[in-house]
């Protein structure tokens, strides 16, 4: 088990709603201050760049279809020229980043994550498996390969999930099996219960699903939000006076509960107040892995295989696929086909046939 201490950083803060240039620009200057506070890893909310599409959940579609089109063209793919600018970032300030963002690819969108290293090199990027509820308006299925979502790294062995992937107990399960130290749980911008909307959607529900993570994977926990201002909402078409699910904007400014947990579920960093943009810092000693693991490893002495396994198809599956062509058993050509005939014409007419093979 390892035992060395560093220091991990997550992110609360505002996107810069449906601008992928001031995007990478505040990503860039994010990553800058985390290193120079000796952070070794960083991370973002759930599509932070160009910022969660909260316009879904409120608005009917002829309202939010030019929104959209906006979105989708300040989306960013995973090879682009932005990509290459925050990777760079991560070389030359030495620092490990999880960010979250909308993927475009051709026309498509998912909803998207990936680690770099201190390299900038990705070296994991997932799509979420299914989007939730509205958000699937917009944005299509991970694949299989997204289920491998923790990797060795030189600060543990590193994972993620997107919002309410948190409450899919088989997806989690298989994330804790793959021996998870360090773990960031990226969300939107979510505000509090307000009363009459299922408590799951809120701030709190998201906070004890984040924390209970911690404490049953044990695992460090980096819980991401975002923060949402009235000029914020305003840009994104959203409603602050009150209306349907536009009543969680009332709470604006707000909608940031970031944390930092430990693996036995303990609060290591925050919460800062809900308008407040910055960074939170802990240190994750490793060592303390094993301490909490030591009456209740789900994945380990604390499992059943010979009771409950998790199946899992890791297989992406693809809308088109191309089968190798099969080897066909050797024919005759057509010109041996054709002397064939010849032969046998002439034999039954007594005639001489003359192919055009034997004209010279």
């Amino acid at each position: 088990m390892q035992t060395f201490v560093n220091k991990i950083a997550v992110v609360q803060a505002e996107p810069a709603w449906l601008d992928l240039e001031a995007g990478v620009i505040k990503t860039i200057e994010y990553i800058e201050e985390a290193a120079a506070n000796g952070a070794k890893l960083l991370a973002f909310s759930e599509l932070w760049i160009p910022g969660y599409p909260s316009w879904m959940w409120a608005l009917n579609f002829a309202n939010y279809h030019p929104i959209n089109m906006k979105y989708i063209r300040n989306s960013m793919a995973i090879d682009s020229i932005e990509m290459n600018r925050i990777r760079a970032a991560c070389s030359e300030n030495k620092i490990w980043v999880y960010l979250g963002f909308a993927e475009r690819v051709g026309s498509s969108m998912w909803m998207s994550s990936c680690f770099i290293d201190g390299e900038g090199q990705i070296t994991n990027h997932r799509r979420k498996i299914l989007p939730t509820a509205c958000e699937r308006i917009m944005f299509g299925n991970g694949t299989g390969d997204s289920l491998m979502n923790v990797i060795s790294t030189p600060l543990g062995r590193i994972g993620s999930l997107q919002c309410w992937e948190h409450l899919q107990p088989l997806l989690k399960y298989h994330t804790y099996s793959q021996h998870e130290q360090i773990h960031v749980a990226a969300w939107p911008a979510i505000f509090p219960h307000r009363g009459h909307e299922p408590w799951a959607f809120t701030a709190q529900a998201a906070t004890v699903a984040s924390q209970l993570y911690a404490m049953e994977g044990q695992t460090f926990v980096l819980m991401a939000t975002q923060v949402m201002t009235a000029k914020g909402a305003g840009m994104i078409g959203m409603s602050t006076e009150g209306k349907g699910f536009d009543e969680a904007y009332t709470q604006i400014p707000g909608g940031g509960s970031s944390h930092i947990f430990g693996p036995d579920g303990k609060i290591l960093a925050g919460p800062m107040a809900p308008h407040e943009e910055g960074i939170l810092y802990a240190d994750a000693d490793l060592g303390a892995i094993l301490d909490a693991k030591a009456y209740a490893d789900p994945v380990g002495h604390y499992s059943r295989p010979d009771l409950l396994r998790v199946v899992v198809d890791r297989e992406p599956k693809r809308p088109v696929i191309y089968l190798e062509e099969q080897k066909m058993p050797e024919h005759p050509s057509v010109t041996d086909d054709f002397s064939k005939v010849v032969d046998s014409l002439s034999r039954s007419s007594g005639l001489d046939v003359i192919s055009a093979n034997s004209m010279e």
